[in-house]
C-alpha cells in the first residue's frame, strides 16, 4: 500500500509541474496584454499577434491548470448527497463516475486532441480566425498536453477511490489532500 501511494505522489508532480507552466502563461498574457494596450494608445501601433496569442494561451493555461486543480479537489461539484453516504459508498460512486463515465470520454477527447495536432503539424496548418495567421499546432500540442496530464489525474485519482474501498483503515494517507502534500515539502 505504501508503494502504491508514494507512486500516486510521484504521479502527482506532473500535475504542479503543469500549474507552474500554467503561471507563467498567466504572467505572459499580462504581458502581452500591457504591451498591446501601450501600443495601441501611446503609439497608435496595434499588433497583429497579441489577441491570437492570448487566446491561445488561455486555452493552454485553462488545461494546464486542470490536473493541479483536480488534485487539489477544486473543481466544482455537486456532492451533497455524497457526504450523507458511508465512506466506502461515496469511494465507490466516485471509482464507478471516474471509471466509467469520465475516464474514457477523456481518453477519447485526448486521442483526437493528439491526432488534430499531428494533422496540424504535418499539414503546417496556420489559424484561421487571424489575421497573423500562425501555424496552431503548439496552441494544439499544449491543449492536447493538458489533457493528457487530467486524463492521467483521473487514472490516478480513479486509483486512489480504489485503494480507500479496498482498504479504508489507511484513508488519511491515501487522500491527504495535496495542500497538506504541499505545506510538507516547502
Amino acid at each position: 500500500m505504501k508503494k502504491a501511494i508514494s507512486y500516486l505522489r510521484a504521479l502527482d508532480k506532473l500535475g504542479v509541474l503543469l500549474a507552474y507552466l500554467s503561471s507563467v502563461g498567466i504572467a505572459a498574457m499580462i504581458a502581452i496584454t500591457v504591451y498591446e494596450v501601450v501600443a495601441r494608445k501611446v503609439f497608435s501601433a496595434p499588433t497583429l499577434w497579441s489577441n491570437t496569442s492570448s487566446y491561445m494561451l488561455s486555452g493552454t493555461i485553462f488545461l494546464f491548470g486542470a490536473a493541479y486543480t483536480l488534485r487539489a479537489d477544486r473543481h466544482v461539484k455537486i456532492d451533497f448527497m455524497l457526504t450523507v453516504m458511508p465512506l466506502r459508498i461515496q469511494h465507490l460512486i466516485s471509482f464507478l463516475f471516474y471509471a466509467v463515465i469520465f475516464f474514457p470520454a477523456l481518453c477519447l477527447i485526448c486521442d483526437v486532441a493528439m491526432t488534430k495536432t499531428l494533422k496540424a503539424y504535418d499539414r503546417g496548418t496556420l489559424e484561421a480566425m487571424s489575421a497573423w495567421r500562425p501555424v496552431i499546432w503548439p496552441f494544439m500540442a499544449g491543449m492536447a498536453l493538458g489533457l493528457a496530464s487530467l486524463t492521467l489525474q483521473v487514472f490516478i485519482e480513479m486509483l486512489r477511490h480504489l485503494l480507500v474501498i479496498i482498504s479504508p483503515v489507511d484513508v488519511d494517507k491515501i487522500l491527504d489532500t495535496f495542500d497538506q502534500q504541499q505545506n510538507s515539502h516547502g
